[in-house]
């Protein structure tokens, strides 16, 4: 199992099991989010707080519910609009704060038909300003 949340952690889900691979799409909307996605079946994610704490985005042929937290506007996942049981079907894979990126390949999903995708880096990465934070833990939801 493994958790996400928003920044302000008002929108909290439960996944199992945890992705191994996630997709960049380079569609319109997920280039504009920057969201990492995870796929899952029916019955994987569960809303443990915040179910009412999201507005949702309906894009083209609203089919697609991409849900954002209220406060603090975060991309937490997307949802089938249209089932008459919707299932969330996709997890931002950058609100999960203990999955390790090294752990889990990238698919670019070419859905702009541009070739273009924004994960890979041409430099190392570059020192932080911020102040330095422990790693995240097995319950922590930051």
């Amino acid at each position: 199992m493994i958790r996400a949340a928003c920044h302000c952690t008002d929108v909290r889900l439960e996944i199992d099991p945890a992705p191994t691979w996630v997709a960049e799409c380079n569609c319109t909307i997920c280039r504009r989010y920057g969201a990492m996605w995870a796929y899952y079946k029916p019955g994987q994610v569960r809303v443990v707080r915040g179910a009412d704490s999201t507005d949702t985005y309906l894009w083209n042929d609203k089919a697609i519910a991409f849900h954002r937290c209220r406060t603090c506007g975060c991309i937490t996942h997307m949802a089938d609009a249209n089932a008459d049981s919707p299932h969330i079907f996709g997890v931002n894979a950058r609100m999960m704060p203990t999955l390790d990126p090294a752990k889990v390949s990238v698919r670019h999903l070419d859905n702009s038909h541009s070739g273009f995708f924004w994960t890979e880096s041409s430099e190392p990465p570059r020192p932080s300003h911020h102040p330095k934070m422990p790693p995240p833990g097995p319950e922590d939801w930051r």
